[in-house]
């Protein structure tokens, strides 16, 4: 059954809705695989993001290029969207690296990056798959916490070693 303009303008309304706190959005396609995609391939592959927070909707590709009016590429097929769940915990690297993670972990078959929108800027597939590869805020607040402990650790092993050169010397200098 077709979809009639006003049920089309809800479902553009709430599509923006959902991706208008997002920082990346990522769209994946059937298009071009090696497998045809079945609802148990869909299931997994839901189920696989949904635990980084992701959520996968199929949308209409006329309804996408209406919410990114600046997407170049010509849209067929079935066409997915890719955000999290939580807008405000967005940022530019999540959505990429783990849908692009788990496209070439287990789905590589099924769906194709057709590209992102970071920020509102379109990115291809090929920068959207370079994107995936920066860490996130997390994990580089990890590396700079480490960093930080082993500073603070060798900090502390120099003091240490300072107090305990004295004290030799000290020990040292009555001995003589």
């Amino acid at each position: 059954m077709a979809i009639t303009k006003n049920q089309k303008s809800t479902i553009l309304n709430q599509l923006t809705g959902e991706i208008g706190s997002q920082k990346a959005v990522v769209l994946i396609t059937t298009r071009d695989t090696k497998t045809p995609l079945n609802a148990n391939k869909t299931t997994e592959f839901r189920f696989a993001v949904r635990k980084a927070g992701i959520v996968v909707k199929v949308c209409k590709n006329t309804l996408i290029q209406k919410a990114f009016p600046d997407i170049s590429e010509n849209l067929v097929g079935q066409t997915f969207i890719t955000f999290l769940e939580n807008g405000s915990a967005s940022d530019e690297v999540t959505v990429p690296k783990v849908i692009t993670e788990a496209i070439k972990k287990e789905f590589s078959d099924n769906f194709n990056i057709i590209g992102s929108v970071i920020n509102g800027e379109y990115c291809n597939a090929e920068k959207t798959q370079a994107i995936a590869k920066v860490p996130t805020h997390k994990d580089s607040m990890a590396m700079v916490a480490s960093t930080l402990n082993q500073i603070t650790a060798k900090i502390a092993i120099g003091i240490k070693e300072v107090s305990a050169s004295v004290a030799r010397g000290i020990k040292a200098a009555k001995a003589e």
